[in-house]
């Protein structure tokens, strides 16, 4: 009786499963692992579609950005251009002003340098008539030791009758260290009412070095007496 209820103890009772109910068991878990599957790749494709739509606008607005900055470099451009253009307008433009306010500020000195000639002739500064040394200027040539001189002469004041004289020229200088004074130009008969020009050229010897040049000018004659009017000029600078 014990040996009999010692083995008793020992069975195991374990319930048997059918083969239909393995099957269904195996179908539905394909059927989950598939929608499992299936669930994964949806969401990435999801998520890869939604990445590459992202892309894809970030590229557009980028082109868009690009588009909009190139048309305003080309707008840019263009105001440069006109800038340019127009700043190259106004400095031709002002170029042609200043040449024009410089030609006329030199006739302007001009209009005033022959204004105050004439009324050195007809209303004199000093009050004093007569003939007067009014300028000389010498200029030296393209030739050695050759000058070409204007000497402009006046009458103030009386203009009543001409006048008729000498003009004399003595030029002071040194010739291998002794002073020396040489008459050049040669004399000139002059005779006029109002002013008289006188121009020429002359030459000096090669030895000689000028400093200064003395003008004289001697009216009269057998019905008047004579009268000299003399002016000191420097030699010019080279």
């Amino acid at each position: 009786m014990n040996m009999l209820r010692k083995q008793t103890d020992h069975i195991v009772i374990r319930s048997r499963v059918s083969s239909s109910a393995k099957i269904l068991i195996t179908v539905v878990g394909a059927f989950v692992f598939v929608g499992l599957v299936l669930a994964a790749y949806w969401h990435g494709y999801s998520e890869a579609k939604f990445s590459w739509e992202q892309a894809n606008q970030t590229i557009t607005d980028l082109q868009t950005d690009l588009a909009a900055v190139r048309t305003d470099n080309a707008d840019l451009q263009t105001g440069i251009n006109q800038a340019k253009r127009q700043l190259q307008i106004d400095k031709a433009a002002y170029t042609e002003l200043a040449g024009n306010l410089n030609s006329s500020n030199a006739q302007i000195a001009d209009l005033r340098k022959e204004l105050k000639f004439y009324r050195s002739i007809i209303s004199p500064d000093d009050g004093a008539s007569g003939v007067k040394i009014h300028d000389l200027t010498i200029v030296p040539t393209e030739t050695m030791h050759t000058y070409r001189y204007k000497l402009v002469l006046i009458q103030a004041l009386r203009h009543n009758e001409e006048v008729t004289g000498t003009v004399g020229f003595e030029i002071k200088g040194s010739t291998k260290g002794r002073q020396t004074v040489i008459q050049r130009p040669q004399p000139r008969t002059v005779k006029f009412r109002y002013f008289e020009n006188i121009e020429g050229q002359f030459d000096l010897p090669s030895e000689f070095a000028p400093n200064g040049v003395k003008v004289s000018v001697t009216t009269g004659g057998k019905s008047k007496k004579a009268h000299t009017t003399e002016r000191q000029y420097p030699w010019p600078k080279a």
